[in-house]
Formats: C-alpha cells, sequence, structure tokens
C-alpha cells in the first residue's frame, strides 16, 4: 500500500536528517564542511532554520531528491536520537519520465493534461512525410499528503496523520497510518481504491475499512544506507470492509487481497447470452507479482448456465533471454455436446474437460536458442468450444522441443515431437536433427552452394477412435516407422548481363529409409486414408495400408533448372502529391522465367511411407512465367513500397491425368495509395480450363441455380479494402469467393516459387463452394472520443442470407470502461437466427502520461470488436486479454 510513503517519506527524512547532521554545530571546522556538504546536497531551501539545543527547526522546507519533491510547513529533527516530526501540508510528490513519438493533436492533449510536464526534444517524419513530434514526458505519478508526520530514521517507524497516498495503482484516504520498522503498515477508518478521484471524495468505487494491513514484499529500512528509490507496490489485506459505488456500501467484503504491483487492467467481468453456453458470467483478475523477472498470473473463473462451472490461469514469465507460458483451464460440462453434433462423430467428449498448456523459448546463448510446447486436452474441441479464438489458429496444438544453435556459415537443430493427445494424428519424431546451409558464395568463384542434412525416427501415428465405423467396422489405420535420412545439395551459377540475370542450378537429394511397402498406396489411396482419420467423417473408406514389407531404400532425385530475370523501371522525380503521400514516383518492372526438371526418382513413391511432402516428390518438368510489379515513392531517406503486384502462372511439360498443360494464372496485389487506405486481393483464374461447370448451389434441400458469380473460369477471388478517413473512424469491406477447383502443383527442391497456396508437392484440391460479403465499421459517437460504437456483418451469398451481424458499443470512463454488444447468428438448423448478447466491465489502473495524453484502451479492443464470432476467450465477440 505506502510504496509511495516508504520510497518518498524514507528520501524526505534521510535528506533531512542529512542536512542536519552535516550542518551539527559541534566546532567552527565542522560547520564549514556542513556548509561545504550541504551545498553540494542538490537545492535544499527553507524559509528559515535554526538550531534549539539537539534539534533542527526547519520552516518552509523544500527539497529535491531525484525524481522526488518534498514540501513540509515545518520539520524537526534530533541529531542524536533522529527522532523527527514533520507537520503542516506535509507532501511528498514522485514524477515519472517517459519519452514517445506523437503527433500535434496527441501533443495538444498531453500539454493539457493536469500533473503533466510535456518537453518538445525535436521533430520526426512517419512513413508517410508527416511531422511527428519527439516528446519527454513527465507526470505526477505517486504522492503523499498529511497534516503531521513523526518516526525514526534510525528504527524505521513512522506514523501519519490525516493522510492521503496515491500510488501506481491506487489511492488510500486514512485517519491515520502506523509503519512498523519491520515495513508492515496499518491504516485505521480508510478508503482504498484504484480511481484517483478518491482524492476529492468522489470515486467512483471504493473499498471502506476499520483497519487494513499493508505489507512489502522484502523488508525496508529507512535509515541513510539503505534508500531506495522503487520497491514496488505493498500488497493490501484487509476484513470486514464493504465495496461502495459513489460512496454507497454495495458489498460487504469479508476478507479482501490486493497483491503487489497490479498490471493496469485489474478486473473485467463479462455476462450475456449465447446459444452454445446460455447465459453466462466470465471474470478475470490479472495479478502481477514481479517487474523483473516478470511474473505475472490471470485468474479466470467462468459459469454457464447450459455448461456449468469453469475455471483456469494463465502465468506469463520473462527475463531478458526467455519466456514462459502457462495456461490451464477446466470445466466440468454439463452438456458436452451442445456446440455440434459431437455424439454423431468417432470420439467420445469427456464430461470433463480440460486444456493446459506450457511453452517456452529461451536464449541460452546469443547462438543457441530452446524453444519447446506442452500441450494436453481431454479432447480435441474444447478450444472450439471455449477458445475458438485459439482453435482457429492452430486446431491441432503440437508437441515439441528443439535446440537450434547458428553458426557462421549454417545452422543446427537437435528435435523431439512425441504424440500427447490420442486423437489427434501425430508424426512423430523421436528424434530429429537438421542442418541448414543457407546460400553462399564458394570460395572467391562465382559458385554458390545451398544445401541441408536431416536425421530422423519418425513415426506416423493415427488417431485412436473411441467408436467403429458402421459402415467399414474392421477398417482400421495401421501405424507404421522408419529412420530416414535425407539430405539436398545444390549449386548456382550466376550469370549477370547487362540487362538480364541468369542462374543455372543443378542439385540432387538423397533420401534414405530403414524400412518401406512392398504394397503400392497410390495418392488418392493416402489421401483416402487422411479422410478416414477425419473423426467427422462418419461415412468411411476402404483403406490401403502400408505393409512393413519393403525393407530399407535408398532414393536419388535430381534437379536441374534455370531462372532468367531482368529489371526495367523509369523515376518521375517531380511527382509530388500531400494527398498521396508521394514524393518522387518510381516504377520496377521485374519479369522473370524459371524453368525445373525433377526426373522421374528411381524408387517410386507408392512404396515409400509418407510423413511429409520429401516421401511424394515424383517428376516435374515445368516453365514459371512471372511479372512483378512495384511503384515506390521516398520517405525521407527511405524508400516506401506504394503497390507491389505480382503475376504468374506456368506451363507444364507434360500432361497429368485430365489437367491440361496449361496452369492457372494467379496474381497477388497489395496497394497504400494514400493514408488510411489500404487494399489487398489475390484472384487465380483457370487458364488451362482444367476444371468443370460450377455445381447448383442447393438450398433447404432444391436446387437454387448459381447465385452470385457463375464464372468458370475464376478459381478464386478474395479483396480486402480498408479505409480509416480520420483517427478513430474505420471502415472495412471484402469479398471471398471460393469455387471447387482442383490445380496442378509447380514443386521445386532448389528454387523458391511464389504460391497462391501453401505450397506443396500435391495437388491442390478444394472442395468447398464459398461466396462471401462482410463488412466492418467502427466510429466515434461522442465529442470526447471516448464512446465508440461498432457493427461487422457476414452475408452469404450462395446460402441467401446474412450468416451473422453484431452491434456493439463501447464505453471508457475515467477508471472503467463498459461494452455492450448484440449479435445475431444464423441456425443453420431450424433456418432461424440466434440472438446473443453481452455486457463487460473492465476494471483500469492509472494510466502512464503517454496514455493518458493518447488513445486508451478502447481502441485497440475494438479492434478485436471487428472479428467474427466465436473468435475470444469466454466472448462471442470480443477479447478483454
Amino acid at each position: 500500500m505506502t510504496r509511495l510513503l516508504s520510497n518518498k517519506g524514507k528520501f524526505l527524512l534521510a535528506s533531512l536528517v542529512l542536512a542536519a547532521v552535516l550542518a551539527a554545530p559541534l566546532s567552527a571546522a565542522n560547520l564549514s564542511a556542513a556548509k561545504m556538504n550541504f551545498s553540494s546536497f542538490k537545492e535544499f531551501n527553507a524559509e528559515s532554520w535554526q538550531f534549539a539545543g539537539q534539534n533542527i527547526v526547519a520552516r518552509g522546507v523544500y527539497i529535491p531528491a531525484g525524481d522526488l519533491e518534498i514540501y513540509a510547513d515545518q520539520a524537526v529533527i534530533n541529531i542524536e536520537s533522529r527522532d523527527f516530526e514533520a507537520s503542516g501540508n506535509v507532501q511528498v510528490y514522485r514524477w515519472q519520465t517517459t519519452t514517445g513519438v506523437v503527433d500535434m493533436a496527441k501533443l495538444a492533449r498531453m500539454q493539457n493534461a493536469p500533473n503533466t510536464s510535456v518537453s518538445v526534444l525535436g521533430i520526426v517524419g512517419n512513413v508517410w512525410g508527416e511531422q511527428q513530434v519527439s516528446v519527454s514526458v513527465s507526470m505526477l505519478t505517486d504522492n503523499i499528503k498529511a497534516q503531521k508526520l513523526i518516526g525514526n530514521l534510525e528504527s524505521g517507524y513512522f506514523r501519519f496523520e490525516e493522510a492521503q497516498l496515491r500510488f501506481q495503482t491506487f489511492v488510500c484516504r486514512a485517519e491515520s497510518a502506523e509503519r512498523k520498522p519491520d515495513g508492515i503498515i496499518t491504516v485505521t477508518n480508510a478508503e482504498i481504491s484504484s480511481c484517483n478521484y478518491l482524492e476529492d471524495d468522489n470515486g467512483h468505487y471504493s473499498i471502506g475499512c476499520t483497519s487494513a494491513q499493508f505489507t512489502p514484499h522484502t523488508t525496508e529500512f529507512y535509515g541513510l544506507e539503505t534508500i531506495d528509490t522503487d520497491v514496488g507496490d505493498h500488497s493490501v489485506f484487509l476484513t470486514n470492509g464493504f465495496w461502495k459505488v459513489y460512496g454507497v456500501p454495495v458489498m460487504w467484503l469479508p476478507i479482501f487481497y490486493k497483491p503487489k504491483d497490479e498490471s493496469p487492467g485489474l478486473f473485467s467481468t463479462q455476462w450475456g447470452k449465447d446459444s452454445d453456453w446460455g447465459y453466462y458470467v466470465m471474470l478475470s483478475k490479472r495479478f502481477t507479482f514481479s517487474e523483473y523477472p516478470y511474473a505475472s498470473v490471470k485468474l479466470l473463473g467462468d459459469y454457464y448456465s447450459y455448461r456449468g462451472f469453469g475455471y483456469g490461469a494463465r502465468g506469463d514469465f520473462e527475463t531478458d533471454n526467455s519466456r514462459t507460458e502457462i495456461f490451464g483451464y477446466g470445466i466440468w460440462d454439463l452438456d458436452q455436446y451442445k456446440t455440434d453434433d459431437y455424439n454423431k462423430y468417432r470420439i467420445r467428449i469427456p464430461k470433463m474437460r480440460y486444456d493446459f498448456r506450457i511453452s517456452n523459448v529461451t536464449h541460452i546463448t546469443p547462438r543457441l536458442d530452446f524453444r519447446g510446447v506442452f500441450e494436453l486436452m481431454s479432447d480435441p474441441y474444447i478450444t472450439r468450444d471455449f477458445f475458438s479464438d485459439r482453435y482457429n489458429r492452430d486446431p491441432q496444438p503440437a508437441t515439441y522441443a528443439s535446440l537450434e544453435q547458428q553458426f557462421d556459415h549454417f545452422s543446427a537443430s537437435l528435435y523431439v515431437r512425441p504424440k500427447v493427445n490420442s486423437f489427434y494424428t501425430t508424426v512423430q519424431r523421436l528424434p530429429g536433427f537438421r542442418l541448414d546451409v543457407p546460400r553462399q558464395q564458394i570460395f572467391h568463384t562465382n559458385f554458390y552452394y545451398q544445401g541441408d542434412l536431416s536425421l530422423d525416427y519418425l513415426k506416423m501415428d493415427w488417431i485412436k477412435f473411441d467408436k467403429r465405423n458402421k459402415r467399414y467396422p474392421n477398417e482400421r489405420l495401421k501405424n507404421y516407422s522408419s529412420f530416414r535420412m535425407d539430405t539436398t545439395h545444390f549449386l548456382y551459377f550466376p550469370i549477370r548481363f547487362d540487362w538480364l540475370t541468369v542462374v543455372p542450378r543443378a542439385g540432387m537429394k538423397l533420401t534414405a529409409y530403414s524400412n518401406t511397402s512392398k504394397r503400392k498406396v497410390s495418392t488418392e489411396a493416402l489421401l483416402n486414408m487422411f479422410r478416414a482419420a477425419d473423426p467427422q467423417n462418419t461415412t468411411g473408406f476402404p483403406l490401403v495400408n502400408y505393409d512393413n514389407k519393403g525393407g530399407s531404400k535408398l532414393r536419388f532425385l535430381g534437379e536441374v533448372g534455370v531462372e532468367a530475370s531482368t529489371k526495367i523501371y523509369n523515376t518521375w522525380q517531380d511527382v509530388r502529391s500531400s494527398f498521396l503521400a508521394l514524393d518522387g514516383l518510381r516504377h520496377v518492372i521485374r519479369p522473370y522465367i524459371n524453368y525445373t526438371l525433377i526426373p522421374r526418382p528411381n524408387v517410386r513413391p507408392d512404396h515409400l511411407y509418407y510423413f511429409d511432402d520429401i516421401d511424394r516428390i515424383d517428376k516435374q518438368h515445368f516453365v514459371r512465367f512471372g511479372l512483378e510489379n512495384r511503384l515506390q515513392t521516398r520517405d525521407g531517406n527511405s524508400i516506401r513500397e506504394y503497390l507491389s503486384m505480382e503475376n504468374y502462372w506456368d506451363l507444364h511439360m507434360e500432361k497429368e491425368g485430365d489437367y491440361s498443360q496449361i496452369g492457372d494464372f494467379c496474381t497477388i496485389l497489395t496497394a497504400t495509395p494514400f493514408k488510411g487506405f489500404s487494399i489487398s486481393t489475390l484472384f487465380s483464374i483457370d487458364a488451362g480450363n482444367n476444371n468443370g461447370e460450377i455445381p447448383e448451389t442447393i438450398r433447404n434441400g432444391r436446387k437454387a441455380g448459381h447465385p452470385g458469380l457463375n464464372l468458370r473460369w475464376l478459381n478464386r477471388w478474395n479483396i480486402t479494402l480498408k479505409y480509416s478517413p480520420a483517427p478513430d473512424w474505420e471502415f472495412m469491406f471484402a469479398y471471398v469467393y471460393h469455387r471447387p477447383y482442383g490445380s496442378r502443383s509447380a514443386y521445386s527442391m532448389g528454387s523458391t516459387l511464389t504460391q497462391l497456396d501453401a505450397g506443396s508437392y500435391f495437388t491442390k484440391y478444394f472442395d468447398e463452394h464459398t461466396e462471401e460479403l462482410r463488412f466492418s465499421v467502427r466510429v466515434p459517437i461522442t465529442p470526447d472520443r471516448r464512446t465508440f460504437a461498432s457493427y461487422a456483418m457476414a452475408y452469404d451469398i450462395q446460402e441467401g442470407y446474412i450468416d451473422v451481424h453484431t452491434l456493439q458499443v463501447v464505453r471508457n470512463f475515467h477508471c472503467w470502461e463498459v461494452a455492450a454488444g448484440l449479435q445475431w447468428e444464423r441456425d443453420d438448423d431450424d433456418h432461424t437466427y440466434n440472438t446473443n448478447f453481452l455486457f463487460s466491465i473492465y476494471l483500469t489502473g492509472l494510466q502512464s502520461p503517454l496514455q493518458k495524453g493518447g488513445q486508451n484502451r478502447i481502441l485497440s479492443q475494438a479492434d478485436s470488436a471487428m472479428r467474427t464470432p466465436g473468435s475470444s476467450r469466454g466472448s462471442k465477440f470480443w477479447s478483454n486479454d
């Protein structure tokens, strides 16, 4: 509680006694020395001071000490006993200084903020060439006010009367306060709050008590030898308190505890109604135990009327060289099949559901890193039901550990990936070792080398089902394992002409297996294995499993290729526009051709165990034609990308199945033509006429023709437009189109190729037919920029209805953030809309100068509010994490 008391009282009293000891009239020589030392003690100022026996009496005292400023009407110090007494408007202030870069509007807000001093350090530019200001901001953060302060410097005992104490995270007013030599402080008839309006008898909320105890985490001593300027807030413990709102008691608190050094976000609560959870209440509270090494824990407590009670915690621990996160959550689920038809799937969902995760990244040395993750789950859908944002990012989290060492010319890694959860299909690596040599020059020749080596013991461990497939009751996926050594080596010989660069390459890959299959497993049969491993697929598939009778094999793959490219550019120095943020314009065109040939390997992939794409590489023979366009403009001393676009298509030398030799024509484009506006788009055109007609849309069991786009030649098109015309205004529009189609792969072992979808040797198949419009807007609705409204919707063109739309209002008060929202979500089963609502309260702490002068946390929260439903823990709207 009395961090400031301990720090600032310590400085005040130590400073006074130092002055008194140095100025004691023991002799003329001592007095002269005292004057010399006293003048070096910064600026001790007093209206008057005199000696009275063994006491020094000073009036109108002002002492600057470091980042502290100390005032008192009168102070009396006994030189021998070190007893002291300060009275009359005793005040101790602490100023905290920080630096940053702000725009002119934010500078004006900070200059008008109370108890804030702003110094302009210089003018800088941002990426748009606009002027911004580098500032140093000093703000009053901690202070003590009391009518009387008595104590002893040697013992560390102090007593305050009519005290008002303000700290980093809370304010306390007390009739009296007593600090014992062990650092424990007791206050009587006190009120405590993280709302600093309590200083003016207008606290929005507070806790009143007849007595409370504040305990430091390390014993302090207020003597001259142990002055500490930053020891952190004390913890608070009180009994028989009352939670007050605007001074009115609303809740009795038999016990209350606040640990030291709370985070700015002190407490949050959300409640509402959701179709999967029913009525719910979610509470979260973060405790910060140490700033360095940083250690904090966030406690979670939830209640869902359909599902029961959930509870958990997340701990974060950081040092300069490591970061560790521990997360655990559990719930006795009263209706574990509520979210989806899990009872029809082949994995049983238990009543007791949990998720435990621990991750660590440690920089052991400047070149040696450790990375590891362990995650144990009760079932594959726990995160989908309660932490959908995590599920969307990683629906099948992996457990692994790796050591990575960087050398001057190569890197080495040692890693393991075991199977922890039986309901996931896992390629185990027990263990693996890898060397990577990036492309580098060989001595002083024109040859360049690139290569890698991996040694792994691999095991394909298929999912373990709880239920047999009714259609294929004997269907069984068989595990297989093998030691695999794989090494790749490539040589490059770049040839540069005046206008053309040609880079021929040649390389090889050797892969050794300790065990293979005599039985042939085609690509279609392999795909059937993964389809059968999907717990949501209950139709079943006839399986062709690998056997273990193939013995060891050594496969050889070769590749030859050449890439030719040139650059064509033009510059317009006089093109300038403040609106478009243009200071000159340069257009760079880079056409390129990449030829790749991988002859058929000596061992066909149908007999090799599949662990990853390495095992299925087969003959490749194609030419990639590409064109890169870039528009650039100056940004001070740097170059800013104004527009970037790449087009490519592949010409295959041989036919494959029903596919044409002409591949897809693809485009990837991003642009920021003027401040606040950005566009990104990608599309794929079926240039080879490889796909048939678009299937008709089925609505309510009936054919509905072809709503939306009906272009046979268009495979997919995604476009997103974002526009922010003014601070705090945001508009977003997106169109997503994806038809069922297949696309031939373009794979190279020694060259990096742009891919619209993730690169792979496999031919890519997409069965989904998606066409959707998305729109969202967020605007301030009050002049003080503390209230924001947002609306988001998604319209499914193929189904002909709005899939979800959400309306939210967020208000930032002095020490609260309050949010309310409504969401309408389409239920595909009965074709009605489920109405969900949310009400959230977030209790904030005191803010830093830059935070107070700028935009508050509500803006970052509103960003996540624009996301689609089911994107956060415990909220279908947004996350308070």
